[in-house]
């Protein structure tokens, strides 16, 4: 299971880390100074174009929340 966190880099990127190794997961950051933001995986497969930083954020944090509701964990 993943517990993440975020850490603002600068005004136009924030990261989303596990708070368990550091590992950053993911990434929020703005589309060329517009208000478009962009939400990635670090992997680098997109999550998608939001129109707020919030929206971006509320993508990336609900992905993680599935795959952590999904997981099959070796007991």
């Amino acid at each position: 299971m993943i517990n993440c966190e975020w850490k603002d880099v600068d005004h136009a990127c924030s990261y989303y880390y596990d708070t368990c190794d550091g590992r950053i997961v993911g990434q929020v950051y703005n589309l060329a100074h517009t208000k478009i933001w962009g939400a990635k995986l670090m992997n680098e497969e997109s999550l998608g174009i939001y129109i707020s930083f919030d929206t971006a954020k509320k993508a990336l944090e609900r992905h993680f929340d599935i795959q952590n509701r999904t997981l099959i964990e070796n007991v």
